[in-house]
């Protein structure tokens, strides 16, 4: 900033200073014009003179010596006092100027917001220093204030803030975020009640509050496969001895996982609140802890082999029946690989809560892709089956036998 400042004061400064020497070079020529008319009128009235020769020449050898006089001495004063007048004045404004920029532009510029985003920037690539710790923070409070229609700072504040376990002053943070927050702007909403009640799930060293578990609630209302919001909602429902809540909310987050390690820890979680459930006299199902997998044979129509070449890309894949067109599991094989049996399962799920457990009822496609892409274009050969069960045992037997057409 301060370069770019540098580089505006230089036509300033010039605007400023040309009037300053301007105006003495103007004064110069004024003066010596005036002398030199002086000196030719009196010029003149000696040589029409009634004196005599000599004395018009005594006369005319003093009019030279004063207008010499005049021009080496009146002159070059009349310059260097007119400069040094104006140029204290030129040089004052100059500075006042520039120090009017860095002052307005301090205050209403937006500096604090450029350098909070450079420390944000640092912060992702290394660890900040105290100092520069501090500093960010203070820029972010300072943004959050000047700009307290724009939540993105106040949410980046609180992040921070929970992040180095600093709870209580997190938790305010996400309280006044929620505060401003607009009743339309449901997500966001949905988020600060989920940090909010993170941050004071934490500062209460995890102890449960109903409170606490209620703002979940009523962030999972808005935005249900919200899948921290499911998690803690888990952890406070057990915690308060409400199994078959706790089993609910981890069902939702269970189902968006793919199976792994997480996946493991989080079923040992709904297994212990289940049998909690069963010693206070409840019962709950966990046939659905068993993955979704269905196994399908893909084979291809005599056309369809006739047009197909062996190096072409065919995939498999199931979707959500009268659902999104978002893959729930997806195969990738070649002509020359048919006819096989193939499994889809959860482990192919291609998005988060996208997985083929979560939906009942699910579409069966093979397509032969000549381009290799996955999207469907006019001249592939594809094989379509629905609705299927997602937990039928049986081997679903789809064949490729139609072209598709520009309208299909």
């Amino acid at each position: 900033m301060m370069l770019a400042l540098l580089l505006l004061a230089i036509p300033l400064a010039m605007f400023l200073l040309k009037p300053v020497w301007y105006r003495s070079s103007q004064q110069e020529i004024s003066h010596s014009e005036e002398n030199l008319r002086l000196y030719q009128e009196r010029t003149d009235e000696v040589a029409g003179s009634d004196l005599s020769e000599e004395e018009k020449a005594q006369l005319q050898l003093e009019l030279d010596r004063e207008f010499l006089a005049s021009a080496s001495e009146l002159q070059p004063r009349e310059q260097k006092n007119s400069t040094r007048d104006r140029l204290p004045l030129a040089i004052a404004l100059i500075v006042l100027t520039l120090a009017s920029t860095v002052l307005l532009y301090q205050r209403w510029g937006a500096s604090n917001e450029l350098r909070a985003t450079e420390l944000l920037d640092l912060a992702s690539q290394s660890r900040l220093s105290e100092l520069e710790r501090k500093e960010l923070m203070t820029r972010l409070a300072n943004a959050e204030q000047r700009n307290p229609d724009n939540i993105e700072w106040a949410y980046l504040r609180g992040r921070i803030l929970s992040a180095e376990q600093n709870y209580e002053q997190a938790a305010t943070a996400f309280a006044a975020m929620l505060e401003r927050l607009p009743e339309e702007a449901q997500a966001d909403r949905a988020e600060a009640m989920t940090m909010l009640a993170q941050a004071r799930f934490f500062a209460a060293e995890q102890k449960a509050d109903p409170a606490v578990y209620e703002l979940l609630q009523q962030a999972l209302a808005i935005t249900p496969q919200h899948r921290q919001a499911l998690g803690m909602a888990g952890i406070l429902a057990f915690e308060l001895q409400q199994y078959g809540d706790a089993i609910e909310h981890w069902r939702g987050l269970w189902q968006s996982l793919p199976a792994g390690p997480e996946a493991a820890q989080l079923e040992q979680g709904i297994r212990r609140a289940a049998e909690h459930l069963g010693e206070q006299g409840g019962e709950v199902s966990l046939a659905w802890l068993e993955r979704a997998e269905l196994k399908v044979l893909v084979s291809l129509s005599e056309q369809a082999k006739q047009q197909a070449q062996p190096g072409d890309t065919v995939f498999v894949l199931a979707r959500a029946f009268n659902g999104s067109p978002m893959p729930l599991a997806v195969q990738k094989l070649t002509v020359a690989q048919l006819p096989q049996v193939i499994t889809l399962s959860d482990a192919q799920a291609m998005a988060p809560g996208m997985s083929l457990s979560q939906f009942k009822q699910v579409t069966l496609v093979a397509r032969v892709s000549r381009s290799g892409q996955p999207t469907a274009q006019p001249g592939d050969w594809q094989g379509l089956l629905e609705p299927v069960a997602n937990r039928d045992e049986q081997i679903f037997k789809l064949t490729i036998d139609r072209q598709l057409t520009a309208g299909s």
